[in-house]
């Protein structure tokens, strides 16, 4: 949902569904003018703020959208952007941060971008003026988002950004199967690892031709939908802190994670899973799901629907894939993390010196303020929704022709500018009864695992850490892939893998992580 798909790529996730809506947005605008910026050049009161912003080729930046005139007209201020391809982000945003002549906003800026500018001093500590952003304070607590917003927060305790917040985790990913071929060969709906074998292996069978488990794209894709029922996710590159000893812990060593590479080996070895689980592209995936040549996966539920007009027309009338809860392993019933905040908007330090300091506060404080989410979620009244007793919704054409689609011609739904995605908003998009139980379901079974805990690291520890995660990462993706096609065998080589990477670094890192949190 949203002008930006650079970040869910970087996330492991995703560049499909509805969080690849939110992806593809703002990178570039830099004043260059010190304390003679823009501002106050308009006419009459109205205030002008630069923003780095990051243009997508599918829906390119318009300065005369809708939504951004309502802004200028309710707040007197407007957004000078100097657009980038978003392809090219990363590069810019370090050139920028780095010139000395920043603009007033870095839009679009990740967990690890964060982490690493704060720590130069060029970003504003924005929790030293948290008395200026009353709503922001308001959203915090009314999403009780305290405990993730803390891993954003450098070792000082403090946080330098103004986080995009989802209003309430949503079950937006999991496990589809074709319940079609389930009835077909009387066989139940799979609620564990075991039961899901036993039900792919009937499948196999049934179409020898066949590769029943498909994988979006990716090892690592896989291993963020199963590893929390697996016991080893969600993790900060491998590593997760066991709440009762309160010390780090690397489970990519440990018995869960041996028994999920040699759970897909089985798949892989019987032909269950396709060979390419791993090298796939996105649009493979999808052929293979729409003809029927695979009938189990993970994926971003927003896909399914697609899927099923395609495999009705290209399989058979009959054709349904349903979306499940998590399937069951060591770890539970648990499906992925439930990060309810990506990315987030960072202020130059130096902006505390400018003139028009308390105009900017006032500004995003207001981008937190109800007026201003209803107007960069739902759009324009009466064009992009409607309202009826106090309930908004999309008018029924807009959910035929695309509702993603409408708002961003509008300029809503951009994650450059908007700052919080509501709930409510979020299950008229979808657009799909299924995905609203599911969520509530989640929310009542506690299917969503706790968030990763990221190592307070100060700015000497985090280069050490950046290049042992390195060697580490570069042998554990390799180990892996060898591991599930039966390329190394767990029974002879796994002490092996143990004592190579930590050689690589992970006892090291281990012993850093753990001299960082208490006793």
């Amino acid at each position: 949902m949203t002008n930006n798909k650079a970040t869910k790529s970087v996330r492991t996730i995703a560049k499909a569904g509805i969080l690849l809506l939110a992806i593809s947005l703002l990178l570039a605008a830099c004043s260059g003018k010190g304390s003679t910026s823009s501002v106050g050049q308009g006419t009459g009161d109205t205030l002008t703020f630069s923003m780095l912003y990051s243009d997508n080729s599918a829906y390119p930046y318009n300065k005369n959208w809708p939504v951004l005139q309502q802004m200028t007209e309710k707040t007197n201020v407007k957004l000078e952007m100097q657009t980038v391809p978003d392809t090219e982000y990363a590069g810019k945003l370090k050139l920028v941060l780095n010139s000395g002549s920043a603009p007033d906003l870095i839009a679009l800026m990740d967990q690890n971008a964060v982490l690493e500018f704060a720590q130069t001093g060029v970003l504003l500590p924005i929790s030293d003026y948290m008395d200026k952003l009353p709503n922001l304070q308001q959203k915090i607590e009314q999403y009780r988002i305290e405990e993730e917003l803390n891993e954003w927060k450098l070792k000082d305790g403090k946080l330098y950004v103004l986080p995009f917040m989802n209003e309430s985790a949503i079950y937006n990913r999991g496990p589809v199967i074709r319940k079609d071929l389930l009835d077909r060969h009387q066989l139940q709906i799979p609620t564990t690892s075991e039961e899901l074998y036993t039900v792919l292996k009937k499948l196999k069978e049934a179409d020898p031709k066949s590769f029943p488990m498909t994988n979006l794209f990716g090892a690592d894709q896989l291993l963020a939908n199963a590893g929390p029922s697996w016991g080893i996710g969600p993790s900060y590159n491998g590593f997760m802190l066991n709440p009762e000893t309160n010390r780090y812990e690397y489970v990519y060593t440990g018995e869960n994670y041996k028994q999920y590479v040699k759970y897909l080996n089985k798949l892989v070895t019987e032909g269950i899973a396709d060979p390419e689980l791993f090298t796939s592209s996105l649009d493979q995936w999808k052929q293979k799901m729409a003809t029927g040549k695979s009938v189990f996966s993970y994926t971003w539920l927003s896909e399914v629907g697609q899927l099923n007009a395609d495999g009705k027309k290209n399989v058979s009338p009959d054709f349904e894939l349903v979306p499940l809860p998590p399937i069951a392993g060591p770890g539970g019933a648990k499906t992925t993390a439930a990060n309810r905040i990506y990315h987030g908007i960072g202020i130059p330090a130096g902006e505390v010196k400018k003139p028009y300091f308390d105009k900017l506060l006032e500004y995003v404080n207001w981008l937190y303020s109800d007026e201003a989410i209803d107007m960069m979620t739902w759009g324009v009244k009466d064009q992009t929704y409607i309202e009826k007793d106090g309930r908004k919704d999309f008018p029924e054409e807009m959910k035929k022709t695309g509702i993603q689609r409408a708002l961003w011609d509008i300029g809503a739904s951009n994650n450059n500018y908007l700052m919080v995605f509501p709930y409510e908003w979020f299950m008229k998009t979808f657009n799909d009864p299924v995905v609203e139980t599911l969520t509530e379901e989640a929310n009542a079974n506690d299917w969503f695992p706790a968030i990763a805990k990221m190592p307070k690291l100060t700015s000497e520890q985090r280069e050490e850490e950046k290049m042992l995660l390195t060697s580490i990462n570069d042998l554990f993706l390799k180990v892996h892939e060898q591991f599930v096609y039966g390329k190394l065998s767990l029974d002879t080589e796994w002490d092996r893998y143990v004592q190579d990477i930590n050689a690589k670094g992970v006892s090291k890192l281990l012993e850093l992580y753990n001299s960082t949190v208490s006793e």
